[in-house]
């Protein structure tokens, strides 16, 4: 199957140590640095994405819960946590 999505070129120069550390870890991976590198990418962005969401859901959680501060969560997890013992 042909990628008919167009692509674009990012240029971008990297320190010397660290273009050295993707050029060891695409050859682990037997892949071109290129792919490497969309992979890396990728990833990053899934794993924004998904802290995004996260973090959404924990204030929504939060507001449910009328939690104002850290101290009244580590209070509900201290609670718990005796509940279960």
């Amino acid at each position: 199957m042909i990628n008919k999505t167009k692509r674009k070129i990012l240029n971008i120069s990297l320190p010397s140590e660290l273009y050295k550390e993707v050029e060891k870890l695409a050859k682990e991976e037997a892949k071109a640095k290129g792919e490497f590198v969309r992979e890396v990418i990728r990833q990053y962005i899934k794993r924004d994405r998904r802290w995004k969401q996260l973090r959404k859901w924990g204030g929504e959680t939060v507001k449910g819960l009328g939690i104002e501060d850290e101290n009244e969560v580590e209070d509900i997890i201290a609670q718990y946590r005796k509940e279960q013992s």
